[in-house]
């Protein structure tokens, strides 16, 4: 694939706007994907805790699965039937899913309308949600920005032509992320009281060392500063969640099964080709250790 190509489609694949109807299921649905895994036990079960109403929220992180699944809900939101919110939901003590992530969301799309025919992803809590999960923060500050700059820019040995270009922007975008993520808990802690709440991290593209084919294309100095910035990102969410008394998750192999990693073992890819999966976001395998993980703390 030539570096024109690949470009266009990671910049498509970022945007997550330009999918039309026929990317989305046989018979698509204007609202949540909701999924049940049997009638609802008792929530004193031996087996454990046991969640009758689960809420999915969040963006392209959480709302993006395997090319291969079918998808439901608005056709944007490319919200596949194998995320992780759908594998967790065949979990015995999880019973009715209720998936509202949409890719491309941020922060305010919790709100209100993140496109017309998709409503605010808050509306979907209620006062009987009992388990809430949640990826939200990266598009308020210009992930994918940033990731399609690196990726078109050419190559320079000495210097960070992304980083000089975005850096002000992305640093006030991250200064505030903080305080925006305090509202979102406040709201979700509003409308569903009693809700247990898990947040995942960001799954890493790039290694914290070293490099491979495809990272070997970008200036070095930028690649530090996506490192950098996935890193600080990441802490944001973990104190914003700890603030809040949400659990955060992360695998804990991640930082191994980055896109340089082989194809079978990469949590993230790179382009998606050799797994199946969206340019610059979890494979099917990414999905299922983050399922995993959350599963791991209920």
């Amino acid at each position: 694939m030539s570096s024109r190509s690949l470009a266009v489609l990671v910049t498509a694949a970022l945007a997550l706007g330009a999918c039309t109807p026929a990317d989305d299921d046989e018979v698509p649905h204007d609202g949540p994907v909701t999924a049940t895994t049997g009638a609802a036990p008792d929530r004193t079960s031996d087996a454990g805790p046991v969640y009758a109403r689960y809420v999915a929220l969040g963006d392209s992180f959480a709302a993006l699965g395997p090319t291969a699944a079918p998808t439901s809900g608005p056709a944007r939101c490319m919200r596949s039937t194998r995320n992780y919110a759908s594998l967790l939901a065949e979990r015995p003590e999880v019973g009715e899913l209720v998936d509202v992530t949409c890719g491309g969301a941020e922060t305010p799309d919790l709100t209100a309308p993140q496109n017309p025919g998709t409503p605010a992803q808050f509306d979907a809590l209620t006062g009987d949600t009992d388990l809430v999960t949640l990826s939200i923060g990266g598009n308020d500050i210009g992930f994918g920005t940033m990731v399609g700059c690196i990726v078109q820019t050419p190559r320079v040995e000495i210097g960070a032509p992304c980083r000089d270009q975005l850096e002000i922007a992305v640093t006030g975008e991250l200064d505030g992320l903080g305080e925006r993520l305090d509202r979102v808990y406040s709201g979700i802690r509003e409308r569903s009281p009693d809700a247990r709440i898990v947040t995942t991290a960001y799954l890493p593209l790039v290694p914290d060392h070293g490099t491979c084919e495809f990272v070997s294309g970008m200036s070095p100095g930028d690649v530090t500063w996506i490192r950098h910035v996935t890193e600080r990102i990441n802490m944001i969410v973990a104190d914003a969640a700890e603030r809040a008394g949400a659990d955060v998750v992360m695998p804990t192999d991640a930082d191994e099964r980055h896109a340089c990693a082989p194809a079978t073992h990469r949590y993230t890819d790179f382009t998606g080709a050799q797994t199946g999966s969206h340019p610059m976001h979890p494979t099917a395998a990414g999905h299922l250790a983050m399922a995993e993980a959350v599963g791991a703390v209920l």
